[in-house]
């Protein structure tokens, strides 16, 4: 059988809230490409549900080719917990970058991946990182990018701050070989983040937002 090129791998974690996921969906339906990318979909919802998301999957995207879809019954799995989870989604991942974009979270516009894209053809696959800013989201009124529009040194900024997860595109090989922990409930993602940087040989920051965040 003939392996499918994988660019990017989009991991997302989902329960019971068909709404959110559906948001998510449309989002990456939306984006504009010319390139393969994989949806794993880390789906721990009742059996309900589940069905309601791969009817929305089917409905939408199925005659997508350039679209691999990896619905994933955690629940059979017997994997509990988001960062298990988190770690799962990686393990099974096969794109060359990966990203995490989580059920609610969307692409900031259409162009999203194209832009992801574009950027990791003029660097090395190996170690290598690429983010961009978050818009934040509080409510229908307040919302700020992050990193901040104004910022002037990114290599400062990094000193004292880690991207969002949503925002960041990851070399396959430091994604995989570095685990969010499992027994940190709360900063798990945090030293996760820290460790990406750290590994990265090349960082590279998109000053565009790419995703949107709601708190």
């Amino acid at each position: 059988m003939l392996k499918i090129n994988i660019q990017i791998s989009i991991i997302t974690l989902t329960k019971d809230d068909n709404f959110k996921f559906l948001k998510t969906l449309k989002s990456i339906k939306s984006q504009k490409r010319t390139f393969n990318i994989e949806w794993i979909i880390i789906d721990g919802s009742k059996k309900q549900n589940q069905v309601k998301n791969h009817n929305y999957i089917k409905k939408r995207l199925i005659e997508d080719e350039q679209i691999i879809i990896k619905h994933i019954n955690v629940n059979e799995l017997n994997i509990n917990g988001i960062y298990p989870c988190m770690n799962y989604g990686k393990k099974i991942s096969e794109g060359k970058f990966i990203i995490f974009l989580n059920s609610g979270d969307t692409f900031f516009n259409k162009n999203s991946l194209k832009i992801f894209f574009d950027n990791s053809l003029t660097t090395d696959l190996d170690n290598s990182l690429i983010f961009g800013q978050a818009e934040i989201i509080a409510n229908k009124k307040i919302s700020w990018h992050y990193p901040g529009k104004r910022l002037k040194n990114i290599n400062i900024w990094l000193k004292f701050f880690e991207p969002n997860h949503q925002s960041m595109l990851v070399s396959s090989d430091i994604a995989k070989s570095t685990f969010f922990k499992e027994e940190s409930k709360i900063s798990a993602d945090k030293f996760w983040k820290k460790e990406v940087l750290n590994k990265a040989n090349h960082i590279q920051y998109i000053n565009y937002p790419i995703c949107k965040f709601f708190l």
